[in-house]
This record gives structure tokens, sequence and C-alpha cells, in this order.
């Protein structure tokens, strides 16, 4: 069954966080995607996978959404990562811009570029 057939209009982000040796921040800044300020879960949102490079001390989040709910997913991602990353004491080999240096999104289902 095709997406389309689903009405789905869905996205995905692959979310370069500066952390990677502390699994535990980086399944918390994770997690964050996946709920609500209110607590509740996003029904219409996952992980679909975490890469972590410990030499680079940089992690992937990769996260899929409906373009409507993914802006929120992403956004509520960023600010747990820019709480919990100290990049005052973050190390790694690879050059990094903050605690969140790149938010690359590209369309799946439904979706044009222009969204």
């Amino acid at each position: 069954m095709s997406f389309s057939r689903l009405g789905l209009r869905l996205a995905v982000c692959l979310l370069n966080i500066s952390e990677a040796r502390r699994k535990n921040l980086v399944e918390k800044i994770a997690k964050a995607a996946l709920f609500e300020e209110n607590g509740k879960e996003y029904s219409e949102v996952t992980v679909l996978n975490i890469f972590s490079d410990h030499d680079y001390n940089r992690s992937v989040i990769t996260i899929a959404a409906t373009i409507e709910k993914l802006g929120s997913a992403v956004l509520a991602t960023c600010v747990e990562a820019f709480q919990v990353i100290d990049m005052e004491v973050q190390e790694g080999i690879h050059p990094c811009l903050g605690a969140v240096d790149l938010i690359p999104i590209y369309p799946l289902s439904e979706v044009g570029v222009e969204e």
C-alpha cells in the first residue's frame, strides 16, 4: 500500500546534533520529537533511526512525519538539544557550529520541495 493511498503527506528530517558519546542525552533529544508540549504523543511522527559517530561526537536523528507535524517535532528536538548539549565542553574531530549543526528536510510522499 502506498502512502498516497493513505492520504499522508510525508517528509523526513536528518537532524545533525553535536553529541554522540552520551547515549542517554542523544535518546532524550530524539524522544523530544515524539511528544507535543502538553506531553501528548504525536500520532504522525516517528524517529526512524539514530546514527552516532563517537569520534566525531555527532549524531544524526532521522525524524519522519506528516508535513503538518514535522516542523513542531524538529523544533522540539532542537530546543532539547540546545538545553542539554554544553558546547563549552563538547569535543570531537568534526567541526561544529553549535548543538544543532544541520537540519536537512526531504519530501517523501505527496510533498513538493517548495513546502
